[in-house]
């Protein structure tokens, strides 16, 4: 495959990012007095996030922000600084960066816009920061970006308004973003959804730090289990294909959200950071080629990045639906036909288990339709019914992946269910993942289910969708190990 030439030159990794992603001493450049504006958020929230090392604003209108001596220049600090944090306009920055280097700051991000965005002059600007920063062999995020947020040790380098939230939620997810107020949205998003993140990018306008190498870097982050990106265009196709396979190597799935499919999107993209985005059939063919997985929108982002984060990967393809309601069972067949997904019919002694278990007037096929029956004896005569389907099921090892469909079990018996399920989920490592369509009244229910770190959807759609993109990543590792064998 073949992206535009202006993106295809390989750069290797040449910069090292420890100060960056961990600093113990933070100069903010341009820093205001007042804390609720742009220059001003960071130190409020390295303050309130309790950061553990040395902060340092610097502007010479002032002796000391938020109870901080303020210095006049950089030059003025005693101390070694591991990133610099610059709050000037784009017109300022250059000089700025320079001053850094010359003091031996180890890294840099730089929130302004007008640079390679708006062209002209802006674009100068941002040439100007990339020479300055690869003779210095200094890693600069942005420019035009919100910063980076290492969630784990509470290092908040980031003016983004979803620092309010106190304490933030850790996890596992690492997230990459193009768009610095669209990233900080989905960020809020994956908070109010219980979502942690490991690491928080917003890449900006990549005048020298690409995604790739945030990419590369948190491959090799103890934190981090997956990666999420949000993508606009990317610079360097041979240096993420490289990546990629680490990645696969490593059993760390990258997850991406391409936008800029269509011609006004593509526009849309250049006049925002300046990304340059390719044909949409190329990019497709490159993420299959390269053992990325492709999303088209948040949702699918979200669920799929939380599926895979739980770590369990199936061995192949088969796809089993325990289902509570028939016509959900046809609803689901229809989405695991509409991704391909294999969907077997039950044969031998898994399909005698299930004839026997089963009232007359259910089906083990597949869909297995369990009918509502199944709560009436659960909650009488067969306590362990439920259990006793998905242990037949989890046994056959023609089925990968098992979905259990619900409907409206609620109250004490929602709460049963939930308790059984995660019994099951307990004693296997085989992926499940639970589809419940039940609302506020299996909310408690929902919770036994979320605190287990049982996969929960609350829509068949996204539930298919998260499977499919959990089977197709299987498929990559499979093919890595083809190629390695």
């Amino acid at each position: 495959m073949k992206f535009n030439s202006t993106l295809s030159k390989f750069n290797s990794f040449l910069y090292n990012l420890e100060p960056l992603f961990h600093p113990k001493s933070v100069a903010v450049i341009g820093a205001s007095a007042d804390l609720s504006r742009i220059s001003g958020r960071p130190i409020k929230f390295l303050l309130n996030h309790k950061y553990g090392g040395n902060i340092f604003p610097v502007n010479p209108k002032y002796p000391e922000i938020a109870g901080l001596k303020c210095y006049p220049d950089i030059q003025s600090i005693p101390d070694e600084i591991d990133v610099a944090l610059i709050g000037l306009p784009a017109e300022a920055v250059p000089d700025s960066l320079s001053r850094c280097i010359q003091k031996g700051v180890k890294s840099a991000i730089i929130f302004a816009s007008g640079f390679s965005e708006i062209g002209g002059a802006g674009a100068e600007h941002q040439k100007k920061v990339a020479e300055l920063a690869r003779t210095a062999s200094l890693p600069v995020v942005g420019p035009n970006c919100i910063g980076i947020v290492n969630l784990p040790e509470k290092i908040p380098l980031s003016f983004t308004n979803v620092l309010e939230i106190e304490p933030v939620i850790s996890g596992s997810i690492g997230f990459i973003t193009q768009s610095g107020a669209l990233g900080g949205s989905l960020f809020s998003a994956a908070q109010e959804m219980g979502v942690g993140f490991s690491y928080w990018v917003s890449s900006g306008n990549e005048a020298v730090l690409e995604s790739t190498d945030f990419i590369h870097y948190l491959i090799e982050d103890p934190f981090t289990k997956v990666i999420l990106g949000y993508i606009e265009g990317i610079r360097n196709p041979n240096k993420l294909q490289k990546v990629a396979r680490e990645a696969l190597q490593k059993k760390k799935p990258l997850v991406m959200l391409k936008v800029g499919k269509s011609e006004v999107g593509k526009k849309a993209a250049a006049s925002h950071t300046g990304a340059m985005s390719g044909s949409d059939s190329l990019y497709e063919s490159f993420f299959n080629q390269a053992g990325i997985l492709r999303v088209q929108d948040v949702d699918e982002m979200f669920d799929v990045g939380s599926l895979l984060n739980i770590g369990r990967f199936p061995s192949g393809d088969g796809v089993a639906v325990l289902t509570s309601s028939g016509g959900a069972g046809i609803l689901f067949a229809d989405k695991c036909s509409e991704h391909g997904l294999n969907v077997p019919e039950l044969k031998g002694k898994t399909k005698e288990i299930m004839r026997k278990l089963l009232p007359p007037f259910g089906s083990a096929l597949n869909p297995i339709d369990m009918t509502a029956q199944t709560s009436q004896r659960m909650f009488s005569s067969e306590p362990d019914l439920l259990k006793r389907y998905l242990r037949t099921l989890l046994k056959d090892e023609s089925l990968h992946v098992i979905i259990v469909m619900l409907t409206m079990y609620v109250g004490n018996r929602a709460e049963k269910v939930a308790q059984d399920i995660v019994e099951v989920f307990q004693e296997t490592d085989k992926p499940m993942a639970i589809c419940w369509i039940a609302g506020s009244l299996a909310q408690d229910a929902y919770k036994i289910l979320e605190k287990a770190g049982v996969p929960l959807f609350k829509t068949p759609g996204r539930c298919v969708r998260a499977i499919n993109g959990l089977v197709k990543y299987s498929h990559f590792l499979k093919r890595l190990g083809a190629s390695i064998g």
